[in-house]
């Protein structure tokens, strides 16, 4: 019998990530942007975040690397059907500004370089930089591992100075709302846009926002932060849930009115009287020694990840989000998102990506 229940529990995951993989490639076709950047999160999903800093050498084969990405998945989504595979390709600053140059396409207007940030009450931010970014998203850990060994091992050694990779995941999943958990316990995401065009407009360069090579593009945020889970496993639920500015479980609800300090009054913000939205795709990362959350958010302008990270820092009134005295983040970067019809031009593809 427990084989037979193993058996359907199987095959209700593979139609799950079938049906989650051909949601992706409607998403990207409608809206011409990178798959995974859209398509809302799934039970058991995995994800890998791999960072890489280059040197000058060898940089038509690191274009060729980048060039390839999406036929290194196709080949594994059709050798392993059915799966889901996803990969989204980010530039950093430097690079954008390299590689757009030579493609003679305008800089995204709204482009930030991630600077070091230092709030009054002492907290930090670092800015630790990279040049490449791939966040690779699927129902298989083997997968995105496959699939980020190829990519990184099509890179010559010469041309890399620094590669970072982190493994994240889905924890205690809810079927309710469909939200991984962090290892604090509660959700994130609980704020994401619910359908297709409201995240389309939370995250992608819409027709209004730059030159039409660039619709569809995305800002996209990176910071690993480190938990301390013996100091936070020290409150009770009640200080906890003051702490995120909302109630534990699926049933999660915001405290009213706000607490100054929460992770929700120095994040849930307003531009002109309008709800500041983004699309997180963040999960918790970890092993025995080392537990944090790998947060990633892709947004229309990446002024509505400065203005969140000022608000958490206490930039403007010293209040400063107490989620960081039990949470630190130990990397962080901005980086530019190119649409489908960008990287056709960039890497000269004939093919989808």
């Amino acid at each position: 019998m427990s084989n037979l229940i193993h058996g359907d529990k199987n095959i209700q995951n593979s139609s799950n990530a079938e049906n989650i993989q051909k949601m992706s490639i409607d998403l990207s076709k409608v809206y011409h942007c990178q798959t995974g950047i859209l398509t809302p999160f799934d039970l058991f999903e995995h994800a890998l975040y791999i960072i890489v800093h280059l040197s000058n050498e060898d940089d038509s084969k690191v274009m060729e690397a980048c060039r390839n990405l999406s036929e290194f998945r196709e080949n594994l989504s059709q050798a392993h059907q059915p799966c889901r595979l996803e990969a989204t390709l980010g530039f950093g600053y430097s690079k954008t500004q390299q590689w757009l140059s030579r493609a003679n396409v305008p800089f995204p207007k709204a482009l930030l370089e991630f600077i070091r940030k230092q709030g009054p009450t002492g907290k930090t931010m670092p800015s630790t930089g990279g040049d490449l970014l791939v966040h690779i998203r699927s129902n298989r850990k083997d997968l995105c591992f496959e699939l980020g060994r190829q990519f990184c091992q099509s890179i010559p050694d010469t041309s890399i100075t620094q590669l970072d990779d982190t493994f994240g995941y889905a924890y205690m999943s809810s079927k309710t709302n469909g939200l991984s958990q962090d290892f604090t316990g509660f959700e994130d995401g609980n704020e994401n846009p619910k359908n297709d065009e409201q995240r389309a407009k939370a995250a992608l360069i819409g027709e209004d926002e730059d030159e039409s090579i660039h619709v569809g593009g995305s800002y996209a945020l990176t910071q690993k932060w480190k938990h301390n889970l013996i100091k936070w496993n020290e409150l009770s639920v009640d200080e906890q849930a003051n702490v995120f500015g909302r109630t534990k479980g699926e049933d999660s609800k915001k405290i009213r009115p706000k607490i100054p300090t929460s992770h929700i009054s120095r994040t849930d913000l307003k531009e002109n009287e309008k709800d500041i939205k983004v699309v997180r795709q963040s999960l918790p990362y970890g092993d025995m020694k080392e537990q944090g959350l790998f947060f990633i958010s892709y947004a229309s302008n990446p002024r509505k990840h400065e203005k969140q990270l000022n608000s958490m820092l206490g930039m403007e009134n010293g209040i400063y989000d107490r989620l960081m005295d039990f949470s630190t983040p130990i990397t962080g970067n901005y980086w530019f998102i190119p649409s489908i019809n960008l990287l056709r031009n960039i890497f000269k593809l004939t093919t989808k990506f």
